[in-house]
């Protein structure tokens, strides 16, 4: 056993270990154990350290100290020690329940906690060659999680201490709440979310690849990027665009949805469905992303959502941070899906005892005394040698037995843990789907109020049909403030007009009939979104229009739908004498005036 250094100031490991953020695992070989207790041990230590124990007769050991010190660089410090009187002594200058041992690890965290709960700091056994991969990403989990549950959560906007970086965004964590940088200098740090004070994921603000400006707090090693200004709720928007929002509450009659972060606009349930018998909760879910229509009225934004077809293109969200890519996207939703745990796996710890017990006979062959005399002497030393491999052996035997009684006590608890553990993933199983089949039935209830409120025939009469779900469809998609500038216009009806638009399914009719409020309230920024055109009489752009009367009427087309197949447009007479003439409901390619 090494000579204890007791009286000495122990060596400045700590700065040694400081390095490792920027090398390998340092391996202890001639350093005392005292010296990684006192580091341990040390209330003011900042980051997490991984002591990883190994066998001496090992060629190559289970856990590959340089792989797992590079995968935590910046993140944790990472020391490799050798099994036996090193993590023995180790073990003596610890608290109870917190030593290494074996061919294990274990994270201990910044601060002291972790001395009182020794659960904080987990062992991490590898019983054999096939634990290595799970042990070592467990073990790297610890250090993360121990990482960002410490100082990391403590980030905070730019002080006068923080300096100004910019950082090259290296990786992203999939559920967002951390990201990796590299600042010009080579030295990797840390984004956690909560210095964003967005309260939204990373990925959906930030890209890997993308170089970001922000401050750096040179004592905790994090990057900052807050204050972040979210521009103004639909400010590049215009009126009855179709934008994404988000939903961050739902009640019975009303739901708060964002169009950005830290802005929330209430959505009651006659602008989501026209069923009174119906709950905003049975229609929306916390956490979607869903398409809403934007109305201007005095000022103020107001949504809808009862005109929304799914197959109407939405117009991108906002760049919280330039680059980034927009902050909401159809189809990715914040589901407050439980995170799965990691599972902590119980091992057997079997120590194994060799006793050694030196046998020596001697047969006295000379009767000489002197013979006698050197006999005598060697049993006497023999039966010391003994004595202290008795002693050695009674002290294993007592730490074997308090090691069965732990192994024993781990046992039941492995059992009653991995019975909780089941029974919790069944559950999050069933809730997981629970959950996504109750965002499709919502979704399909919404499809069928939407057709519920659109009668088939009101008048026999198919042109006072016509005109009359025409001024419905005006009076629903036109807001209140907006009706007196934005009235219909004179129109008449061409002689194919209503046969091309009952040969369309309903879907495409009510498409159609949106379409044609747009073009006779003569809006610009309306007509600008169907992107009218004068109908060419060949496909090449420089044919002529199509006209008659001698040129005096010009033939026109507009969108209806677009990125569907056979996307139909409405084709329509621009009249000498200021009338609109609606001629027809044709697919994109067909050129028919």
């Amino acid at each position: 056993m090494p000579k204890r250094r007791r009286h000495r100031q122990p060596a400045d490991f700590s700065s040694e270990l400081k390095s490792t953020a920027e090398a390998p695992a340092t391996v202890l070989s001639d350093l005392e154990p005292d010296d990684l207790a006192t580091l341990l041990l040390e209330r003011s230590r900042v980051r997490p350290v991984v002591v990883i124990s190994r066998f001496a007769e090992e060629d190559k050991p289970r856990l590959d100290g340089d792989s797992i010190a590079r995968e935590l660089k910046g993140v944790a410090d990472v020391v490799v020690v050798t099994n036996g009187t090193f993590t023995y002594d180790l073990e003596k200058l610890m608290p109870a329940d917190t030593q290494i041992f074996g061919s294990a690890a274990r994270v201990y965290p910044p601060g002291l906690k972790w001395t009182e709960n020794p659960y904080r700091s987990p062992l991490r056994l590898v019983q054999s060659r096939a634990d290595v991969e799970a042990v070592t990403a467990q073990i790297i989990r610890d250090a993360e999680d121990l990482a960002f549950s410490g100082g990391w959560k403590t980030a905070s906007p730019a002080s006068r201490s923080d300096t100004q970086e910019s950082g090259l965004v290296k990786s992203i964590a999939p559920d967002g709440t951390r990201a990796v940088l590299e600042l010009s200098n080579g030295l990797q740090v840390f984004l956690p979310a909560e210095s964003t004070g967005l309260e939204v994921p990373l990925h959906w603000i930030l890209r890997e690849g993308m170089t970001i400006s922000g401050a750096f707090d040179t004592a905790k090693r994090i990057f900052s990027i807050a204050p972040i200004q979210p521009p103004v709720p639909g400010a590049d928007h215009a009126d009855g665009a179709l934008v994404p929002a988000l939903v961050q509450s739902v009640g019975a009659q009303s739901a708060d949805l964002s169009l950005v972060p830290g802005h929330s606009h209430t959505l009651i349930l006659s602008s989501i469905s026209s069923n009174e018998l119906d709950s905003v909760a049975d229609l929306l879910t916390e956490g979607e992303v869903v398409a809403v229509r934007l109305h201007r009225s005095n000022g103020h934004i107001a949504l809808s959502m009862l005109d929304v077809d799914d197959t109407e293109p939405v117009l991108s969200a906002p760049q919280l941070v330039p680059g980034g890519g927009p902050w909401l996207v159809p189809g990715r939703d914040l589901l407050r899906n439980t995170p799965e745990a990691s599972s902590t796996k119980v091992t057997d710890k079997v120590l194994e005892t060799r006793n050694a017990s030196p046998v020596s006979g001697a047969t006295a062959l000379k009767t000489t005394e002197l013979a006698l005399a050197a006999e005598r002497g060697k049993r006497e030393q023999l039966e010391t040698e003994l004595n202290e491999l008795r002693s050695a052996n009674h002290r294993h035997q007592v730490h074997e037995a308090e090691l069965s009684a732990d192994v024993m006590l781990s046992r039941q608890q492995t059992v009653e843990i991995a019975d909780l553990q089941q029974e919790r993933d069944r559950l999050r199983r069933d809730l997981a789907a629970a959950n996504t089949h109750l965002s499709d039935l919502r979704k399909k209830l919404r499809g069928v109020r939407k057709e519920e409120a659109t009668a088939e025939r009101v008048f026999l009469d198919p042109a006072e049909d016509f005109d009359f779900r025409l001024n419905l469809t005006w009076a629903v998609q036109i807001p209140a403030a907006d009706k007196n500038r934005l009235a219909l216009g004179p129109y008449r009806l061409g002689e194919d007009f209503l046969q091309t638009l009952h040969e369309q399914p309903q879907e495409k009719q009510r498409k159609a009939l949106k379409a044609i409020v747009d073009l006779l309230v003569k809006d610009p920024a309306r007509l600008g979104l169907r992107e009218a055109h004068q109908l060419r009489t060949h496909a090449s752009g420089g044919s002529e229009a199509v006209t008659r009367n001698n040129g005096q009427d010009v033939c026109w087309r507009l969108y209806i739908e677009q990125n569907v197949p056979a996307a139909r447009r409405l084709h329509y007479w621009k009249c000498a004498d200021g009338v609109i003439e609606l001629s027809r409901v044709a697919v994109h390619d067909e050129t028919q005036a």
